[in-house]
Parts: C-alpha cells; sequence; structure tokens
C-alpha cells in the first residue's frame, strides 16, 4: 500500500510595508530613511518623491541667491571686478590694443550685467536649474553604482526617487544656510569650514575646498548610502564607500573647475 505523498506547506509571504503618504516620505527620510526607501524599492512608481524635493530646491535655492547677491562681501567683490576690469581696459587702450569706443562698450554692458536686479534673475535662474539637476545627477550616480559596481539592476525611476527623497537633506541644509546669512554678516556663514574665514574673497582658493566640508553634505552622502543598500538587497557599508567615493570624485572636479575660475577672475 503506497503512503500519500507528504503535502509542502507553502511558504507565507512577507507582507509589504504599509503605504505611506508623500508627506511622511519627506519628513521620515531625516529619521528613518531606511524604512521609507524599503518602502519606496516595493511600491508603485510616485513621480512626487522626486518632484517636489526638486521644486524645493529650486525655491529655496532662488531665496539664497537673493540672499547672496544682497550681501555687502559680495557686493564688494563686484565692484572691485569691475574696477580691475576697467583698469585693464584702460591699459589697452593706452597701448593702442582696443579702441576707446570698444572698451566703453564693453564697460557698459559688464556693468549693465552686474547689477543686483541683473544678478538676483541670473542666480534665480542658475539655482533653478541646479535644484532640478541634482536630483537627476544622484540619481544616476546611484543607478550607475547599482549596475556597474554592486551588479544589482534596478530602475531609473526608483534611483530617482531615492535621491529625490535623500536630497530632502540639502533642502534642509539650505534654509540652514539661508537662515545663518539673514543673521550673520557674512558671506560664507555655513555648517562649514567656511564659517572660520573672515569674510568672502574669491581669491582665497581655500574657501572652496573648506566650502566642501559641509555637515549636511555629509548626512545626505549617509541617507543616500542607506538609498542604495536598499534598492541593491547590499550592506550599507559595501554601498557608503562606493557612494561616498563617487562623491570625492565630483567634489575634486568642482574644486578644480573653481580654481581655475578664480584664476580667471585674478
Amino acid at each position: 500500500m503506497e503512503e500519500p505523498l507528504p503535502v509542502l506547506e507553502s511558504t507565507p509571504e512577507v507582507p509589504p510595508p504599509p503605504a505611506t503618504s508623500l508627506a511622511a516620505r519627506l519628513l521620515n527620510v531625516f529619521a528613518i530613511p531606511g524604512e521609507v526607501f524599503a518602502g519606496v524599492k516595493v511600491s508603485h512608481i510616485s513621480i512626487g518623491n522626486w518632484l517636489v524635493p526638486a521644486l524645493l530646491l529650486t525655491i529655496v535655492g532662488i531665496f539664497t541667491a537673493f540672499a547672496v547677491v544682497s550681501q555687502p562681501a559680495f557686493q564688494k567683490q563686484i565692484n572691485d571686478l569691475t574696477e580691475r576690469q576697467s583698469k585693464a581696459l584702460d591699459e589697452q587702450v593706452k597701448a593702442g590694443k582696443v579702441k576707446q569706443l570698444d572698451a566703453e562698450r564693453a564697460i557698459a554692458l559688464t556693468r549693465a550685467i552686474i547689477t543686483p536686479a541683473s544678478l538676483k534673475s541670473l542666480f534665480s535662474i542658475g539655482a533653478a536649474v541646479v535644484g532640478v539637476a541634482r536630483v537627476f545627477w544622484w540619481g544616476f550616480v546611484l543607478w550607475l553604482l547599482g549596475r556597474l559596481f554592486l551588479k544589482v539592476r534596478f530602475g531609473y525611476p526608483k534611483a530617482l526617487e531615492v535621491a529625490g527623497l535623500g536630497l530632502m537633506i540639502s533642502v534642509l541644509g539650505a534654509v540652514v544656510i539661508l537662515l545663518l546669512m539673514a543673521n550673520l554678516p557674512k558671506l560664507f556663514s555655513t555648517p562649514s569650514l567656511a564659517f572660520t574665514g573672515s569674510d568672502f574673497d574669491t581669491n582665497r582658493q581655500s574657501l572652496l575646498l573648506m566650502g566642501a566640508a559641509n555637515v549636511f553634505s555629509l548626512w545626505l552622502l549617509g541617507v543616500l548610502s542607506v538609498g542604495l543598500a536598499k534598492l541593491a538587497g547590499v550592506p550599507f557599508l559595501r554601498a557608503a564607500w562606493l557612494v561616498f567615493a563617487a562623491w570625492a570624485i565630483q567634489q575634486s572636479l568642482f574644486l578644480f573647475v573653481g580654481g581655475v575660475l578664480v584664476q580667471f577672475i585674478r
């Protein structure tokens, strides 16, 4: 007599984490980013996860641009730059290299561009572009790190959601910087080593390096590392060293470009 085959019990499926509102995700990323990103990984794509942070970065960036242009230290540097340009053009006119009419036109154009109203408009547009670009850039970095180094395939939209939510740290940092600038008479009133500088000076390249040591930047890298670890299903430390390495390379390029610009201004 044949014995009946044993009945295999099915393994119960792990229920997905409960769905949370967008507002809850935007706030919880400061305290419990692991839970937030775990929910993002298994939930449907939500455009709000990256669109709202991008809009907030744009808004805060515009206010910061207005605050920077209004700083006396910044205006002094702009006036000094204009005076140096005028002297250089005068010397070229005397040497016969530039016509007087061309020199006057160049000075008039420069003065029209560097008026406070013009600079506020230019800086506001730049802040809006940078705010949106940062979300897409970090989404691309996380997606690329996952595919090339962690050998895990996840969609770019998911990486974009993680980057957007993570950049809420930068939104908070931008608000803190804006408040410091509004209450302290220093352009570099930021939560970084640049705060120890006496004043804003484009000739001091060390301020570029000191400004990179930002408390909120390090916090952001930690949160993005949590997001990458959740998306790829790898330990935090394995994801963290990749994120920090990518940031170090990025900052090195920024410092190099900043140094070139400082030399050009000088």
